[in-house]
């Protein structure tokens, strides 16, 4: 091996190609010999883009990662098969792989596979492993799928994940008390700070309390937190099994760790949650609430107001020209004060929280450039290295409306709009040409139409975006994708 030379980045890249394929055609002959009952779909689709300069804001975002602003073309083909059985109590199993391919504007094109789990399921326990997408929730209204921690706007990270189906009753009292959990563990296999080895610990907790059988309130707790990996600064980062035990239980570092992880070992990023919800046979609504923290003094909130506040409303009968409605409103400006430490004293009090940054891993709360949360937290451009090097924006208030429904000859529109007004950071807020502290405006819209099929062997959809405003140029863009879902 040592005498042949390096391949080129072509050469890998036709490398990867061809094993893409030869993969597919796998599954092609896999699925149908394993999946005997199991439903076997596929999905396709290709799409354009014609814009000014860069993509507009609406028209990259939240598309897991998939899209960039710099894509004008680009390609996704999966398969998969759901669970087949009705009845939670029986063993069952799925599975599912999705690749994607695009052409890039001034950057290297790219080659992935953003999808490729199997999962299984016996009573009310689904195990996962592999890459997998979240669930799009209210319809793809949201600017961050109700979730201002985990969105729909990076890449899927790959992992084991032990989870509940649906909400478990308590013994005697499960007629108004019910709950579900996640367990998760991911790599972050970006090129990134801390190097590849970075480690991500997930879990979740969300009671259901229902009052009556058309209203019901939930709440929760949502925890991650970032741990592993290597830095030039203090080499390998503590990653043993008890280090392990340390970070799920959110305990200091040991001997071993950097300094400034003695109080809690890695990066931890929390959120606390509730949602209203009432139904009838005509309409229901929902009203949601994110509260995020990244130490004790956001955890005591101390950093109020700061969350998003959401609400949704969706019709089940004569909801054709206004199916759905939602509003977003978010805020993290407080961040518990603009100091950590006080300035007088020197004795630390909390502040400064510095949404999704972090000192050691310096990436943050990023993957493969983007933000694992809410798209409103900016991240700062790739350096030399290609790698991102956290969150330039974290301080902002924002609005944002999403409305869908159908439009006469059964065209299904969906639009979206924002408008936020951006600070930068505590310690490096954005400036005037007097090198006065200030402010950022920005709007985007984004309005997708999608016909049927009319007689054609597939659908197409238009998506139009527009941005005004100081963060990103001015600009106005088009997209057109054709794509197509069926059953083998």
């Amino acid at each position: 091996l040592s005498g042949r030379p390096d391949p080129t980045g072509a050469t890998l890249k036709i490398m990867a190609m061809k094993q893409l394929l030869l993969f597919f055609f796998f599954l092609l002959w896999f699925f149908p010999v394993f999946s005997q009952k199991h439903t076997l779909t596929y999905k396709a689709e290709t799409g354009g883009a014609l814009p000014a300069g860069k993509l507009p804001f609406w028209l990259h975002t939240n598309t897991y990662g998939k899209i960039t602003g710099n894509t004008y073309l680009w390609g996704t083909a999966g398969l998969s098969t759901p669970f087949s059985k009705s009845n939670t109590r029986a063993f069952d199993f799925s599975f599912g792989a999705e690749g994607t391919g695009s052409l890039e504007k001034g950057e290297d094109n790219r080659l992935f596979v953003n999808q490729l789990y199997g999962r299984l399921r016996w009573q009310n326990l689904v195990l996962t492993l592999g890459l997998i997408a979240p669930d799009t929730e209210y319809e793809g209204l949201s600017a961050t799928n109700g979730n201002m921690l985990y969105s729909t706007n990076s890449r899927n990270l790959p992992g084991i994940s032990l989870s509940t189906w649906d909400f478990i009753k308590l013994p005697w009292i499960g007629k108004w008390i019910s709950f579900k959990g996640q367990y998760e563990e991911y790599m972050m296999t970006d090129k990134r700070y801390a190097g590849k080895r970075t480690r991500l610990h997930h879990k979740m907790l969300d009671i259901k309390f229902t009052i009556t059988p058309c209203f019901s309130f939930e709440a929760g707790l949502d925890h991650y937190a970032q741990w592993a990996g290597t830095t030039t600064k203090y080499g390998k980062l503590p990653a043993s099994f008890k280090d392990y035990l340390r970070v799920v239980l959110v305990k200091e570092g040991g001997e071993d760790a950097p300094e400034n992880e003695i109080n809690k070992l890695g990066n931890h990023i929390g959120m606390h949650f509730a949602k209203f919800k009432y139904h009838n046979e005509n309409w229901a609504a929902e009203f949601y609430y994110n509260h995020i923290f990244e130490d004790g003094s956001g955890e005591k909130f101390r950093n109020r107001p700061d969350g998003l506040y959401g609400f949704y409303f969706t019709r089940t009968k004569k909801q054709k020209w206004l199916k759905s409605i939602l509003y977003e409103f978010y805020y993290t400006k407080c961040q518990s004060g603009p100091y950590h430490d006080d300035p007088v004293s020197g004795e630390i009090v909390g502040g400064n929280d510095n949404y999704f940054n972090n000192g050691i891993y310096q990436s943050g709360w990023t993957f493969f450039g983007h933000v694992i949360g809410s798209p409103f937290f900016i991240p700062r451009p790739e350096n030399e290295e290609g790698i991102t090097i956290g969150i330039l924006n974290n301080r902002f208030y924002a609005h944002h409306l999403g409305i869908c429904g159908e439009l006469p000859q059964a065209i299904q529109y969906k639009l979206r709009m924002s408008y936020s007004l951006n600070y930068g950071t505590h310690s490096h807020a954005f400036r005037d040409e007097n090198n006065r502290p200030t402010s950022k405006p920005q709007f985007s819209l984004g309005l997708e139409l999608t016909a049927p099929d009319w007689h054609l062997p597939f659908r197409t959809a238009l998506n139009i975006g527009f941005d005004r405003g100081d963060i990103y140029k001015n600009n106005f863009g088009v997209m057109i994708k054709l794509f197509k879902t069926g059953i083998f």
